[in-house]
Parts: structure tokens; C-alpha cells; sequence
């Protein structure tokens, strides 16, 4: 009978269509075997007895994976219940089945709903499936009843469940999440208490005035596919995390954005079915909402805080008005990288964010403060539509964007001048993100460029302001302290490259302000090698550092300049831009490969490099300057810059195999699989250096196997700038040939594209 049974489930888990009507074909084949075993177990006892489902399994939907539920009420002897028990559950425990169950008297159960909310949950779908069909239901009875006398303590206890996460996340958790399976379990309890009747549905809740029609229907639908969604979770092996990953979401057959609906749909409904019962007025059903631009607002000058109500207000078409079909767009899934909530549910939260930004940033906080009250409408409609190109999939998003942003700010109050505002900040919402994350901020070529596409210099707040609502909108680790601080500090030379007063020439004037003021504290010394290093000191190093930073690299530089071993190295540390960060200084004999070997040397002494800058040679002395933080958990001390010291001379003296030991420390990183896909390219159209530019999976040894790849082809970096933002690695290095000029030969760049491309993939192993 058993063997019988399994084969009968295993059908039904691989040939099924995933949805309700399997969940229930499968609890009916199981109800029939557990039916025999008790009956055969039921010789081993005298006194009546009876087995009931509780859970999911009550209700009648078991999924391919989850627990069988089972509570065995008698008032038999010991010993007689213990064999009986046995004989039911040795069979299925051998037939490797999860089972859980609970023997207790009718008083024992009765009391434990009482006393606990979960055991009172699983009670309410309870169903008699063997045994004494008249004891069980009683029992199933009393404690509905006891539930409904206590109704208000036990709703408030249900209202009071942990619900992880937003209905809105691109990989959200089918079961315990926002609108998941327990939000509509919880309109199932929530029923039976109100009617004091287990596993009644969802029809008292309708009958009261509680659920309309409609919301009934969308609430039948929505449970059809999560049900069916857990399904496929279980059925491929995902069911302990109950996660829809983007992979299984890509491989399954089911509709995403479908999903997405029910989710939304049970998580609004039934937070409006609390409000309800908490109000007292039985009224689910009325008029549409209506906001006024005033109060939306307002409403978004709360920032996070406000997301649960504007989610609801967009949800229900409200917003639509301001911004045309957000109502759709908050099913809408585009993933990219690190986007973690569907496109409406991320301009949501992006035009949220624009109130909590500056509190976190000074940068931010001074762009918005001298943002003119007028100029809030434009960056408020972009914030809100800024996303809205990707209704249509495919590259240009934000090109598509630029009508839905001019639209809502009409929608909102604004005049033709506003509405172009907020058009041109969606179509550029983009730019300082990809600026900061591929470019090099010292490069005053990169500032103008990135000038003369932003224009008007009052646009430069709310383009700020905007990427960095985005960013954080995007996921929690989008828009770190280290982020932030980098397009800070780019808006901050745009600023200068913008002014009437500079006129473009920001970066040129501030390296050149540095000089002066390193050479005038030199005027009394007679250093002339550290008045040699100031003069020869290219403009984009010196807009980066005070002139006594720069003197500082001179003396290092100098100590250094002259000596005869080859290993020697002079090392600086200072705070860095960022909490818990550190600008680290390395002053070496140059080499072809020593960036790379410093590189090397910063992963094996535990550090993780943020941003590097490779400033070339002087004398045959390179100055390469990193800003770092730890790579664990433990933090930066003394011990760190020692072993730091003894990993770059071993490197530099051969003594260390790197590659090796980078590959064992390794081992001990988490090597998930990764979305991201290495992409590199170069361009040689600047002239004096060649860019290559690499987009990887950020790794240990990531940035030594770069370097070392670049070095193998008989190119010198002349520059690097590297960064790691969110798991993934933007480096830009500028290179030379052995002459000192930019290679342009397409096959040399060809190969360059290639080699570096195979290095910087994740290694195996």
C-alpha cells in the first residue's frame, strides 16, 4: 500500500501541472494511504482516537516538499497510544517522509491553541482524515470556538506576524514574505475566528462586509499561483529558502509578473482587511482615492517611511495620474544588476529616497539645500518616472523616459521649463553613476566631457540628488559611504568646471594652485629633489592631493631615489575619503609588473582595495597611492600595515608566490555564482595612453590578475583607477608600450581584449 502511494506521489510531483488542483490531488493520495496505515495501527488501541491534518496539509493543499502536519487525539493508555503511533509513523519516516505530529488529549489540544498562536493557526485548517470522525471534528470545533471568544486578542496577535520583505522584490520568499502564502493563510484564520468554524475559507470574511467580491476573486487568483510558484520551489529543490530566484524565475514556466500581481494583490487586501477589523467598520469596498500633487508631495518629504502608504496609493491607480501607468509598472520586472524591486516599485522608493539622502550626505545634503523650491517639482517627477522607459524592454531606457518625466511634471504643477528639467534629468540620470564607476575623476578631459552634457549648472543638484536616490533605491549596497563619497566628489569638480568663475578649467587651476603652495613651503629649504618631484608632478595628481600631501610623496619618493637595492619600498598610510577606510601610499623602484605585485600583496595582507591610482614614474621611482579597507570582518590595526610591508617586499623580491597564495586565500571567500560577466574593452582615442576598461566579478586576486595580464604584454599601466562597487569590479587602466606611446594596433588591442578578458575570469577550483 505504501509503495503504492509513493509511486502515486512521485506522478503527481513530476507529471502535474503546478497550481492548486495538483496541491490538492497530491493531499487526497495522501490522505487514502495515511487512512490505511491508521486504520492498521488501530488495532494497538482500545480507546476511540483520530487523526487530523493541520497546516497546509488541513486545508487541503500539500506541496511536493512540505511537512506532514499530523495531530493524534486520544485518551488511550501509554503504551497502547505509543505502538499505535509507532506502527502509523515507522512507515512513513522510513519511506524517508517529513512528518510532524503532536499526541494529546481533546483538553490537551484545546488548552495549546489557548496558549499558543501557531499551534491555534495550524488547528484552524484542521481536517479529519482516519479514526473517530465525530471526536475530531469536536476537537476542531471547541477550539474555533475558543478562538472566536477571544477574537480581538487573537486578530491582534495575527496582525502583529513578522512579514519579511516587500511584495515588490524581483526574488521574493513565496511562503513568509509580503504577500506570500501566510498573508493569505491569514485571511483563511482570520475567517475561522470571525466565524468560529475551522477551515471555512474565506467566505465570513465577504459575508461581513470585511472582503468584497472583487477582492475575493483577486485573492482566489493570487493564492492559484503562488501555490503554484512554491510548487516549482519545491519541485527543483529550492523549498527551505522558498525564494523565486531570478534563475528559477528565467527557467520556470510561470509568469513572473503574474507572480508579482498576486503578491501585491494579497499583501494590499489583507493589510487593508486589518485596518478594517481594527477600525471596527465592515467596509472594504469604496470609492477610488484621490491625491492631489500637495499632498503626494508631502507625502514623499517622509522619505522610507512613506513607502508602505504610496505603494498602496500606486497599487490602487492613484498615482496614475502623476506618473501614467505606475500601476502597471509595479508588476513590471526588468533585473539588471543589483536592482532588487520591480521598476515602479524602484521609482517609488527612488522618489522617496530624494528626502533621506542628504541626511546621510554632506555632499548631498549641500545640493540640497541650494536646490530652489522650484526646481523640487522637475526632480521629484524624475525621481518618480525615471525608470518608466523600461515599460519597453531593451537598451535606451532612459532616452524613453524623457516624456513620462515632462508629463508628470505638468501632473504635478510645474511649468514648461520644469517639465524640460525633469525631462533632461531622466534622459541623464545615468551619467554620473557610469562616470564615477568607469572613468577617472582626475582626468579634467572626463570632467568636461561629462560638462558639457550636463549643461546648465542648476541641474547639477538635482542630477545628484537623483543618482543618488537611484542608487540607494537599487539595493542596500548600492549607494555606500565609499560610492557616495566618489560622486561626491565628482559633482563637486563639475560644480567648478560649470562656474562662470573657472570656466572649465577647474581641474587645471586647482593642480596648479597645489604646486604653487608646495613650492612656496619649499621656498626656505634647499630640497631640490622634492622641488624637482612638485614641478614635474602631472596637474591631475596634484588636483587630488594638498600640497602637503604632495610633499609627503616627495620625501618618500627621494628616500628611496638613489638607493641601490631593487626590493626596497616606502610606505604612508592616512585616513581615507570614507569610514573605516585608509589612503595608502606605495613608493617603489619601477618595474613592469609592480603594480600588479602591490596588488597582490594588499589581498594577502587581508586589505580590499577600493580605488587605486598608479602616478607613473620619477627618477625610476613609481608612486602608486590605493585607498583600501579591510576584506573580513576583523578590523584595521598596527599588525595590518606590518604584514602589509613584509607581503610587498617578499613580492618584490621573488620570494613570494603570489599566485599560489592568493588561490588558498581564496578558498576561504564564498564563490557564488555570479550574474556578472567579465567585459572588457579598450579605447585609443585619447592619444597619450590607451584605456582599458574591465568589468568583472570582484574576487580575491582580481585586480592582481589584471595587472599581471596587462604587464605580460609588455605594456606598462601608466594609470589605473580601480573601484568595486556592490560585487562587481570597474577598473580603468591607462596604458603604454615600451616606447611610451598609446598602443593602437587593432590586432595588438585585439589581444590585449582577450588576455585580460581570460584572467579576469572567476577562477576554478
Amino acid at each position: 500500500m505504501l509503495r503504492a502511494y509513493l509511486s502515486r506521489r512521485e506522478d503527481i510531483i513530476t507529471n502535474s501541472q503546478p497550481g492548486m488542483l495538483a496541491a490538492r490531488a497530491l493531499a487526497e493520495a495522501t490522505d487514502a494511504a495515511l487512512a490505511d496505515l491508521a486504520d492498521s495501527a488501530g488495532r494497538h488501541i482500545s480507546r476511540p482516537w483520530s487523526l487530523i491534518a493541520l497546516g497546509g496539509y488541513g486545508a487541503g493543499r500539500l506541496l511536493p516538499a512540505s511537512d506532514l502536519d499530523l495531530l493524534i487525539v486520544t485518551a488511550g493508555p501509554p503504551a497502547e497510544t505509543r505502538r499505535f503511533v509507532e506502527a502509523l509513523l515507522y512507515p512513513l519516516w522510513d519511506a524517508s517522509l517529513d512528518v510532524g505530529h503532536q499526541v494529546r488529549t481533546r483538553r490537551e489540544q484545546r488548552r495549546a491553541t489557548q496558549q499558543d498562536i501557531q499551534t491555534l493557526t495550524a488547528t484552524l485548517t484542521g481536517r479529519v482524515i482516519a479514526g473517530d470522525t465525530s471526536l475530531g471534528e469536536a476537537v476542531l470545533r471547541e477550539c474555533a470556538r475558543d478562538a472566536r471568544r477571544s477574537a480581538r486578542k487573537v486578530l491582534r496577535e495575527l496582525s502583529r506576524r513578522i512579514r519579511t520583505g516587500s511584495p515588490y522584490l524581483l526574488e521574493p520568499n513565496l511562503k513568509e514574505g509580503a504577500g506570500g502564502q501566510r498573508d493569505f493563510d491569514e485571511l483563511t484564520w482570520t475567517s475561522a475566528v470571525l466565524a468560529g468554524v475551522p477551515g471555512t475559507g474565506w467566505g465570513p470574511l465577504t459575508a461581513l462586509g470585511f472582503l468584497s467580491e472583487g477582492q475575493h476573486a483577486l485573492i482566489s487568483r493570487a493564492a492559484e499561483r503562488i501555490v503554484s510558484a512554491r510548487w516549482e520551489l519545491h519541485r527543483t529543490g529550492a523549498r527551505p529558502a522558498e525564494v523565486f530566484t531570478l534563475d528559477i524565475a528565467e527557467e520556470s514556466q510561470l509568469d513572473a509578473e503574474q507572480l508579482q500581481s498576486a503578491l501585491a494583490d494579497t499583501h494590499h487586501i489583507l493589510l487593508a482587511v486589518r485596518e478594517a477589523l481594527g477600525s471596527g467598520r465592515p467596509s472594504a469596498v469604496g470609492p477610488s482615492e484621490v491625491i492631489d500633487a500637495d499632498a503626494l508631495i508631502d507625502l514623499l518629504a517622509r522619505g522610507a517611511h512613506a513607502l508602505p502608504e504610496l505603494e498602496r496609493l500606486a497599487w490602487s491607480g492613484a498615482l496614475d495620474r502623476f506618473a501614467s501607468g505606475l500601476s502597471a509598472l509595479m508588476r513590471t520586472r526588468r533585473p539588471g544588476l543589483s536592482h532588487v524591486l520591480t521598476v515602479g516599485a524602484h521609482c517609488l522608493a527612488c522618489a522617496a529616497a530624494l528626502a533621506d539622502i542628504p541626511a546621510t550626505d554632506p555632499v548631498a545634503m549641500r545640493s540640497s539645500t541650494s536646490l530652489p523650491s522650484k526646481d523640487r517639482i522637475a526632480l521629484v517627477a524624475a525621481a518618480l518616472t525615471h525608470d518608466f522607459g523600461k515599460l519597453e524592454p531593451g537598451p535606451g531606457h532612459a532616452e524613453r523616459g524623457a516624456v513620462f518625466a515632462k508629463q508628470a511634471a505638468v501632473a504635478l504643477g510645474g511649468d514648461e521649463e520644469g517639465a524640460a528639467d525633469a525631462a533632461t534629468l531622466v534622459h541623464e540620470h545615468l551619467l554620473l553613476a557610469k562616470t564615477t564607476a568607469m572613468d577617472d575623476l582626475d582626468d579634467e578631459d572626463v570632467i568636461l566631457r561629462v560638462a558639457s552634457t550636463v549643461r546648465s549648472r542648476h541641474l547639477l543638484p538635482s542630477l545628484h540628488l537623483l543618482t543618488a536616490a537611484d542608487a540607494s533605491a537599487t539595493s542596500p549596497s548600492a549607494w555606500s559611504p565609499w560610492y557616495a563619497s566618489l560622486v561626491g566628489t565628482l559633482v563637486t569638480r563639475l560644480d567648478a568646471a560649470l562656474s562662470d568663475e573657472v570656466d572649465g578649467a577647474g581641474i587645471a587651476e586647482t593642480g596648479e594652485r597645489v604646486r604653487a603652495e608646495a613650492t612656496r613651503l619649499l621656498a626656505n629649504s634647499d630640497g631640490q629633489s622634492l622641488l624637482a618631484f612638485v614641478q614635474a608632478a602631472p596637474l591631475r595628481y596634484l588636483a587630488s592631493r594638498s600640497a602637503h600631501e604632495v610633499l609627503a610623496h616627495a620625501v618618500l619618493l627621494t628616500e628611496l631615489d638613489g638607493r641601490k637595492h631593487p626590493h626596497d619600498v616606502r610606505i604612508s598610510v592616512s585616513s581615507g575619503p570614507a569610514p573605516e577606510t585608509f589612503d595608502v601610499t606605495v613608493v617603489a623602484h619601477e618595474r613592469s609588473d609592480l603594480f600588479a605585485r602591490v596588488a597582490g600583496a594588499f589581498s594577502l595582507a587581508g586589505l580590499d582595495i577600493l580605488a587605486s591610482d598608479a602616478h607613473g614614474t620619477h627618477y625610476g621611482v613609481a608612486l602608486d597611492s590605493f585607498t583600501v579597507r579591510s576584506a573580513t570582518d576583523a578590523p584595521v590595526e598596527h599588525e595590518t600595515w606590518s604584514r602589509l610591508e613584509c607581503c610587498v617586499k617578499a613580492a618584490l623580491a621573488d620570494s613570494l608566490e603570489l599566485r599560489i597564495r592568493l588561490d588558498e586565500r581564496a578558498k576561504h571567500y564564498d564563490s557564488r555564482r555570479s550574474r556578472i560577466h567579465v567585459d572588457v574593452s579598450v579605447d585609443a582615442s585619447l592619444g597619450y595612453a590607451t584605456v582599458v576598461r574591465v568589468i568583472a566579478p570582484d574576487r580575491v586576486g582580481l585586480l592582481y590578475d589584471v595587472a599581471h595580464a596587462i604587464s605580460e604584454l609588455g605594456l606598462d599601466i601608466r594609470s589605473a583607477r580601480v573601484m568595486t562597487v556592490d560585487g562587481t569590479a570597474r577598473d580603468v587602466f591607462r596604458v603604454v608600450d615600451a616606447d611610451g606611446r598609446a598602443p593602437t594596433d587593432p590586432g595588438v588591442l585585439g589581444h590585449v581584449v582577450m588576455h585580460v578578458r581570460e584572467r579576469a575570469r572567476p577562477r576554478r577550483g
